[in-house]
């Protein structure tokens, strides 16, 4: 299976096609986590039993930290 490329290529190929694939799943999770967050925190906001407000912080403050991974995912920010 020879493609006129030394092994040390193809395995420098997988390993850069590897890790360009990590950091497109990475992201997705991120964003995901991000969303539901956004999500719960609607669900919880007409609720008003104890702890509810301590739990809408707690959402608020994890997709404030979230954010900036969703909204410029390539920046070095």
């Amino acid at each position: 299976m020879s493609d006129g490329q030394s092994a040390y290529e193809r395995l420098q190929k997988a390993a850069a096609e590897a890790t360009e694939g990590a950091k497109l799943l990475a992201l997705r999770t991120l964003r995901d986590v991000h969303w539901e967050c956004a999500a719960l925190e609607e669900e919880w906001s007409g609720r008003d039993e104890p702890g509810a407000e301590e739990v809408r912080a707690a959402l608020a403050r994890i997709r404030a930290k979230l954010a900036p991974a969703v909204t410029m995912p390539w920046s070095d920010r």
